[in-house]
């Protein structure tokens, strides 16, 4: 065969596979378009670019720190295979495609329970789609009303139309303890107090910003020894009472020992007004974790907040710039920060 006619077959053979190509081109992007056509994206899209979690080894209770931009969302892993949500980022399509994101990547099928500090959006607001993709079992809200705002009377009405069991946060609620004996924890129930809870809410009163922050709930974790506070948007004024009912002595009949707690998400997104240098030093912390989105409005962290935690000498992650970050605690009583991306 001649040069010329063997490079007219080749070019034949090109121009085959081009077609071929092609068409398997053309039927790629038919296909996505009818899928697009028929399939809702809210049946997908929160289960496909999902963070690289690493599994959790036997033993092991892991805090999850989930990047919600400016707003809150913590999914505790208990080591006797149960979990407790603590808020849900502001509802917005990104915040929410970040926190169901994550729990799929942990493969959550159910929440145990699920704690939402208080009323504020930043903090409600993607509640109601954790609660169309996931059974609830149990709930503990704050003292406001329904209708607090949109995003928490969406949440409300939501939770309303489930079977999940509810009740007002407060100091009164048992500890939440281990189901299997070799892995012992203690979640404790701090804040707020019973009497501040059935006052408020026997006035049925909607709550002023400032008092969805006073009475926010506020729970602190134990294992082996390492202990984690979550304060919510908590203002200095109620650390300073927490403080001082440990002093008294009052949380040692339920295991507490508020003054060696290791890790702590530091209130109200590192406001100025929160967490202040005299709490992180009664509660001998040594790791801070800051969650508030990039560029946000307000300033969060505020320099004066991040000179506190420098000054006390406590290493901190913040997740506008290390995005979702886990705090693993081992049965030896160590612990180990990573972030995940």
């Amino acid at each position: 065969m001649g040069y010329r006619a063997e490079k007219l077959k080749v070019e034949k053979r090109l121009k085959i596979v081009k077609r071929v190509v092609l068409g398997i081109l053309l039927l790629c992007i038919a296909g996505l378009c009818i899928f697009a056509a028929f399939v809702p994206p809210d049946s997908w899209k929160y289960y496909v670019d999902k963070p690289d979690v690493p599994e959790r080894k036997a033993g092991e209770l892991r805090v999850h720190f989930i990047d919600v931009g400016q707003g809150d969302a913590t999914l505790i892993e208990l080591p006797d295979g149960r979990n407790f949500l603590i808020d849900g980022g502001d509802g917005s399509e990104e915040a929410t495609k970040s926190l169901l994101r994550y729990l799929n990547a942990l493969d959550i099928e159910q929440i145990d329970y699920l704690l939402v500090t208080h009323a504020d959006k930043d903090h409600c607001g993607g509640l109601d789609k954790v609660l169309e993709y996931f059974d609830v079992f149990v709930a503990y809200l704050p003292p406001s009303l329904p209708e607090a705002n949109t995003e928490y009377a969406e949440f409300y009405a939501a939770l309303s139309d489930t079977d999940c069991r509810w009740q007002y946060t407060s100091r009164k609620i048992s500890n939440i303890t281990s189901q299997d004996a070799r892995y012992p924890y203690t979640l404790c129930f701090l804040y707020p107090y019973e009497e501040d809870v059935e006052y408020i809410t026997g006035l049925k009163n909607e709550l002023s910003q400032e008092d969805e922050n006073l009475y926010c709930g506020i729970v602190w974790l134990d294992y082996q020894g390492s202990s984690v506070l979550f304060t919510g948007d908590a203002p200095a004024s109620v650390e300073e009472r927490l403080r001082k009912d440990d002093e008294k002595g009052y949380w040692q009949a339920r295991g507490v020992c508020l003054d060696s707690t290791e890790i702590i998400k530091v209130s109200h997104h590192g406001s100025a007004d929160a967490t202040s240098e005299e709490f992180l030093k009664y509660l001998h912390v040594q790791t801070a974790i800051i969650s508030c989105g990039k560029g946000n409005e307000y300033g969060h962290p505020a320099p004066t907040l991040l000179s506190k935690l420098t000054s006390v000498g406590i290493n901190y992650y913040r997740t506008d710039v290390d995005g979702h970050t886990m705090a693993t605690l081992y049965k030896n009583g160590k612990y180990q920060m990573q972030n995940i991306k």
